[in-house]
């Protein structure tokens, strides 16, 4: 089983990175073969039909495709812009849904998110189970909401917590 974990938010002292970073690291700890998405990866054009049709889909979002088509299992980590999905995410979901054979269909998506508010990233996890089970993905019922996150809490959450989440759908 491979597992391919995304980050929603390309900021260097991103706690959704640093939440990234943790689970891969619980996921390897559990033995299981994961692969760090690098959020820059992620960004491209806003898209824009018109851009598809004179541009194509841009490569880096088809090596995305690739990664997602060739997991297992897929993290999706994602912080909460104005109660909902950041940009760089969407826009990312959205340019890969365009490619001839969706990736994200048929596969499992288990959501996670950190926020130093009270909410834990929850509503912008909300709208992406809908996103991504409208492109055929199942979504996992349980969702790891870091809220009143930092960095040092990101650290510190327990390995067996993360360990449980990272096994449904197996």
């Amino acid at each position: 089983m491979s597992l391919l974990i995304i980050a929603g938010s390309s900021r260097q002292a991103s706690l959704n990175r640093r939440l990234q970073e943790r689970l891969a690291e619980v996921a390897e700890l559990n033995g299981e073969q994961c692969y760090v998405y690098p959020p820059a990866e992620l960004d491209a054009p806003l898209y824009q039909g018109d851009y598809e049709e004179e541009h194509g889909v841009p490569s880096n979002i088809q090596k995305l495709a690739t990664a997602i088509t060739e997991a297992s299992k897929i993290v999706v980590v994602t912080p909460e812009y104005n109660a909902s999905i950041p940009p760089l995410l969407k826009n990312a979901i959205d340019w890969s849904s365009r490619l001839e054979t969706n990736p994200w269909k048929g596969k499992t998506v288990l959501l996670a998110g950190a926020s130093p508010g009270q909410f834990g990233a929850v509503r912008s996890m909300t709208d992406l189970r809908g996103v991504l089970a409208n492109l055929g993905a199942w979504i996992a019922p349980s969702v790891a909401s870091i809220a009143k996150a930092d960095a040092g809490k990101i650290a510190e959450l327990d390995a067996e917590f993360l360990g449980n989440f990272l096994q449904q759908g197996d």
